[in-house]
C-alpha cells in the first residue's frame, strides 16, 4: 500500500481530516505566520502559484502543505465528539445549572480553560490558516471535517501553564512560608514521580535552548553613584563590589557579590539614575577578555507561534518567565527578589554545563542587562577595564 493511500484510510478513519484532492499549489505571500511563511519556502520548489499566479517562486504543493497542517493539528486537536467528554446530563440536572470553571458544549460539559472552536472558519482563524484568498481558504477549509472541534485532552494543562503555576507556588512559598527549607515541601518537589522539581526543570529548559555565548571582545557597561566628588577610575572599584558592600540584587543575596552591568552605555546610566537620580555617576566600559557562557533570556523569540518547528509551549512560559522575574519591584526588595536569587543559584551551581551569567531585560529600557558570576576579586579573570567616565 503507497503513502498517500495509507495516509488517507488514517485521515479517514480518525474522521478530524481528510487529505487535500487536486494539484494546486501555494506560495508563502498569502500566510501571515512567518513559521508557515518559512515551511513553504524550505520545503517548496520554484514554480506558479496556484491562488495568486505568481511565477517563479518558491511554491508548495497543496497536498503536502495541507499534510503538514493536519500532522501538528492531529497531536492536540479534535473533533468536540471524540474528545472523550463527560455528558452535561452526568454533571447538570437542569438547564440552569452552573459549576465553576466548567460550561456546556453541546451535550457535553468541558472545562472553560479549554480551546474550543465552534466551526473550521473559528479554528482557522486561531491558528493563522486564514487568508485573503477565498479559493485558498475553501481549499483549506475542505480538508476538515465540519463541527465542533476541541482539545485532544481538556483536562491536560499546557507545559507553559504547568510550569507558570509551579513557578507562581513556588515564588509565594519561598517568599512568605519557606526559604531555607524549601526543598522539602511536596509543593516544590511536585506530586507525579516522573516529573522533577520547578527549578530543575526551568534550569533545564535554560540550559538546553538559552545557552549562548558572549563573545571575547564584548562591550559591558558598570555604572555606580559617586556623591564623594572623588572619581573612581581603578578596576577594583568600579567592578563587582566585595562582598561586605554587596547589597541585594535581583539575582544576588545582600553579601553575594557579582558583578552587574549592560550592554550598552544609556541602559548602565538608567539602572543608577533610577535609584539616584542626582548623583554623578562612575561609569566603567569594560571588555570581556574571553567567551562567555550565558543564559540569554533575550533568545526567546519575540513572534511565538504554534507553527514553530519546535519549543512553543517552553518559549511561551519563559517568555512569560522573562517578564515576571524582570517587572519592576516596590520597595521591599528582600522579599520580592527572593525567588530570582533561588533561581540564579540553581543556573550557577546545579545545571549541567558551567554558566557564567545570565542575560535578561532592563524593565526601564528594554534593552539588555547582564549579571556575571564573578565578584570583586574574581572578575579580572575574564573582564579589563577600558575606560572610566564620569557622567
Amino acid at each position: 500500500m503507497g503513502r498517500a493511500k495509507s495516509k488517507m484510510i488514517e485521515w479517514e478513519a480518525e474522521g478530524s481530516m481528510h487529505p487535500f484532492k487536486g494539484d494546486k499549489k501555494v506560495c508563502s505571500i498569502h500566510f501571515k505566520d512567518k513559521y508557515l511563511q518559512d515551511y513553504i519556502m524550505v520545503n517548496g520548489h520554484i514554480g506558479k502559484c496556484s491562488y495568486c499566479g505568481e511565477l517563479s517562486i518558491p511554491v508548495l504543493d497543496m497536498s503536502s502543505f495541507m499534510e503538514y497542517i493536519e500532522d501538528k493539528l492531529r497531536r492536540r486537536l479534535c473533533l468536540l465528539e471524540d474528545a472523550n467528554l463527560p455528558s452535561a446530563g452526568s454533571y447538570f440536572d437542569d438547564e440552569d445549572d452552573e459549576i465553576p470553571g466548567f460550561c456546556r458544549a453541546g451535550i457535553y460539559v468541558i472545562p472553560k480553560s479549554a480551546e474550543k472552536y465552534e466551526d473550521v472558519q473559528e479554528l482557522m482563524d486561531s491558528y493563522d490558516l486564514c487568508t485573503l484568498d477565498d479559493d485558498l481558504n475553501r481549499d483549506i477549509a475542505s480538508c476538515f471535517n465540519d463541527g465542533e472541534w476541541t482539545q485532544i485532552d481538556v483536562f491536560a494543562e499546557d507545559i507553559d501553564e504547568e510550569l507558570s503555576y509551579a513557578w507562581e507556588n513556588f515564588s509565594e512559598m519561598v517568599k512568605y512560608k519557606k526559604r531555607y527549607t524549601f526543598f522539602q515541601d511536596p509543593h516544590f518537589l511536585r506530586q507525579e514521580e516522573w516529573k522533577d522539581d520547578v527549578l530543575t526543570e526551568i534550569n533545564q529548559l535554560c540550559g538546553s535552548i538559552l545557552a549562548s555565548k558572549l563573545s571575547k571582545g564584548t562591550l559591558v557597561f558598570r555604572g555606580r553613584p559617586n556623591d564623594t566628588g572623588i572619581p573612581r577610575t581603578s578596576f577594583r572599584e568600579l567592578t563587582a563590589p566585595p562582598t561586605v558592600a554587596a547589597k541585594e540584587n535581583r539575582m544576588s543575596a545582600a553579601g553575594i557579590s557579582m558583578f552587574y552591568g549592560a550592554l550598552d552605555k544609556d541602559t548602565a546610566v538608567q539602572e543608577i539614575r533610577n535609584y539616584a537620580p542626582d548623583s554623578v555617576i562612575d561609569l566603567g566600559e569594560f571588555e570581556l577578555k574571553n567567551d562567555q557562557v550565558v543564559i540569554d533570556l533575550f533568545q526567546i523569540p519575540e513572534h511565538l507561534s504554534f507553527w514553530m518547528p519546535k519549543y512553543f509551549m517552553e518559549y511561551k512560559f519563559l517568555k512569560n518567565f522573562h517578564s515576571e522575574i524582570t517587572k519592576p519591584v516596590g520597595v521591599n526588595l528582600g522579599i520580592e527578589y527572593v525567588p530570582t536569587q533561588i533561581f540564579t543559584e540553581y543556573i550557577r551551581f546545579m545545571n549541567n554545563c558551567h554558566i557564567d551569567g545570565i542575560v535578561y531585560r532592563s524593565s526601564l529600557t528594554g534593552r539588555k542587562n547582564i549579571v556575571l558570576f564573578y565578584d570583586n576579586e574574581t572578575s579580572d579573570q575574564v573582564l579589563q577595564l577600558n575606560h572610566a567616565f564620569n557622567i
